[in-house]
């Protein structure tokens, strides 16, 4: 019988401890007192204070007596952030959004790939020993399909934003592209545009760069357009960010574009660096924007002054917003939830010319979550 009533006493003593009724630090009845308060020897008391000592539940101080004992520091989590570019828009902001979710004892490991498929492939390799969870910007390079599949087969969170990696079952926070590529392009054919330019990347592995392609392929059909393919111009992924080049290859292809027996109106760009690009070369040429040419951009690219940006429409990504929901998807499944994959689509906010810089805009439709293998 004492071996049960020793249990009962320490079961009730941790319960209390656990619930937090009796906070760390709390003096607790010496053994004489708990063996009076529970009607047993004081043989049984002492063999409960021993188990919750033995727990860690409680210290015992010589003389003093015996004190909850103060929580075990919580274990730090170590989050891989595996991002392209940690100091660039907008993956500086991925992190701010993704470190806001985090708690004290979460620790973020920042693996900069420079985009370069063999380094994320590394990375990728590393963190699957080094870390608790993975939160990636992929580069959606076919060739590191198979590492993320092992990856996440493996049973290691993995959370992707900005980008869907084809054919692997992770999470994904990600803008809704195609949608948001519509709302504006949708918006230039009412205004009367018709023959409108596409800016982009010839990498159509990638997610985002092929959802805005396809959005761009649907409303130029919606406007009528015989001849959309002569209107795109693809050029190479890594040269978007090397401005002076940029310009010039633009500022020719805009010179044929506007020089056609039907030259074009408008011009939807990939990101901000084509917009940029595309503003430098329109100053070159003379041409006033918007009013002799409109441009469509997607904000995902170096913040620009309000002088510039007031004269071009833009989709404005929630990207914080995107970071600190991928964190708290990944906290989840660091826990142990067990949940299906998801991409979540997150809304962006249209600004047309006329309103951007004044802290304005059209807010799309809400945030869409989807089954991973759904595709818009």
């Amino acid at each position: 019988m004492s071996s049960v009533k020793w249990k009962q006493i320490a079961d009730a003593i941790r319960a209390q401890i656990e619930s937090g009724t009796l906070a760390p630090g709390t003096l607790l009845p010496s053994e004489t007192e708990l063996a009076q308060q529970y009607g047993v020897c004081r043989v049984t008391a002492h063999r409960a204070m021993f188990e919750l000592q033995r727990l860690g539940l409680v210290v015992r101080k010589r003389k003093l007596g015996t004190y909850v004992a103060e929580p075990p520091p919580a274990r730090s989590i170590f989050v891989a952030a595996v991002f392209p570019f940690v100091h660039d828009y907008p993956q500086v902001e991925y992190l701010r959004g993704i470190r806001s979710a985090l708690p004290d004892q979460y620790n973020l490991m920042i693996c900069e790939t420079h985009n370069d498929p063999h380094r994320e492939a590394q990375y990728l390799r590393r963190m699957q020993h080094e870390a608790d969870g993975i939160i990636c910007y992929p580069t959606c390079d076919p060739k590191n399909k198979a590492v993320l599949q092992r990856l996440v087969e493996s049973g290691k969170p993995v959370v992707c934003v900005d980008r869907q990696p084809a054919d692997v079952p992770c999470d994904v926070v990600m803008t809704d592209n195609y949608h948001s590529s519509l709302v504006g392009l949708r918006y230039l054919v009412g205004k009367g545009h018709r023959r409108i330019a596409h800016f982009t990347d010839d990498a159509l592995y990638v997610s985002s760069v092929r959802e805005r392609y396809e959005a761009y392929l649907q409303a130029m059909r919606e406007a009528g357009s015989e001849d959309v393919h002569s209107l795109m111009r693809f050029f190479p992924s890594q040269e978007g960010i090397k401005l002076d080049y940029l310009v010039q290859v633009l500022h020719d292809a805009l010179f044929t574009l506007l020089h056609q027996p039907q030259p074009i109106t408008a011009v939807f760009c990939l990101h901000d660096y084509y917009m940029a690009a595309t503003l430098e070369a329109c100053d070159r040429m003379g041409i006033e924007v918007p009013e002799q040419l409109e441009i469509l951009s997607f904000a995902d690219a170096p913040p620009l002054m309000t002088r510039v940006t007031r004269s071009v429409n833009r989709l404005v990504q929630q990207v914080y917003e995107m970071g600190r929901v991928a964190a708290v998807r990944l906290k989840r499944r660091i826990e142990g939830e067990v949940m299906p994959p998801e991409i979540i689509r997150t809304t962006a906010r249209f600004s047309p010319a006329e309103q951007a810089g004044q802290g304005q805009g059209v807010l799309l439709p809400e945030t869409i979550s989807s089954p991973k293998e759904e595709t818009p």
